[in-house]
């Protein structure tokens, strides 16, 4: 006799994967790790560029941004970072990097998520519609935001979902999700730090601390 197996067991495990230059981290970072978590994903992957094409390279090396997502993710549960971007001494394009993870892990269905000025600039992406084809695209966007262009729309009229649709498919589907937003940026930060203001709140102590002892952003 043939068990019958639930929905929850057959879908695959889901994965939300949030790049950046996360330079430094912050807790506008953490807050839509968690956020994601909350939603349903099992996993949320923070993966640091090493070469991001569209953005000045960051102050901070691979390697202190990669030390500084691990202090800020030590006690949150199911929030981690990876190295899969800083092992590639080449430009970080999502397509690539999830292709990898797609390999490496055959039974997870990945969401890549972005903010509302990247999904501006999608189409101008590398490969967008393969990126598309392995996984999902999750936009936090601003209430009342639709500016989209001729190609965002057409995809949108394809791909277009609720946030419990997007996580029933393995790829191919774009949620625009309403969340409110925090008022901070990693530029921001950097700012705040080397004019020496008081930054507490705005990411961890102890991240905060190690900047402090690498002396970054002085």
């Amino acid at each position: 006799m043939v068990k019958s197996v639930n929905n929850e067991q057959q879908r695959p495990h889901r994965w939300a994967l949030l790049g950046g230059t996360f330079d430094p981290v912050h807790i506008g970072h953490l807050r839509i790790a968690v956020q994601l978590r909350d939603l349903g994903f099992e996993r949320v992957i923070l993966i640091p560029n090493s070469i991001p094409p569209h953005r000045p390279q960051p102050q901070a090396s691979g390697g202190q941004r990669l030390e500084m997502l691990r202090i800020a993710c030590a006690t949150l549960n199911g929030v981690e970072p990876s190295s899969i971007e800083l092992e590639r001494n080449d430009l970080s394009y999502s397509a690539v990097t999830v292709a990898a993870l797609r390999d490496a892990h055959p039974d997870v269905s990945f969401t890549w998520v972005m903010g509302q000025d990247a999904w501006q600039g999608f189409e101008h992406w590398h490969k967008p519609l393969e990126l598309l084809e392995q996984a999902n695209l999750l936009v936090i966007s601003r209430p009342g935001v639709r500016n989209v262009s001729h190609w965002q729309e057409q995809q949108l009229e394809q791909r277009e979902c609720r946030i419990s649709e997007l996580l029933d498919h393995e790829a191919g589907r774009i949620c625009l999700h309403h969340w409110p937003e925090l008022d901070i940026s990693a530029s921001d930060l950097r700012r705040a730090i080397k004019q020496g203001d008081n930054v507490t709140f705005l990411t961890p102590d102890a991240v905060l601390e190690y900047i402090s002892q690498q002396q970054l952003y002085r």
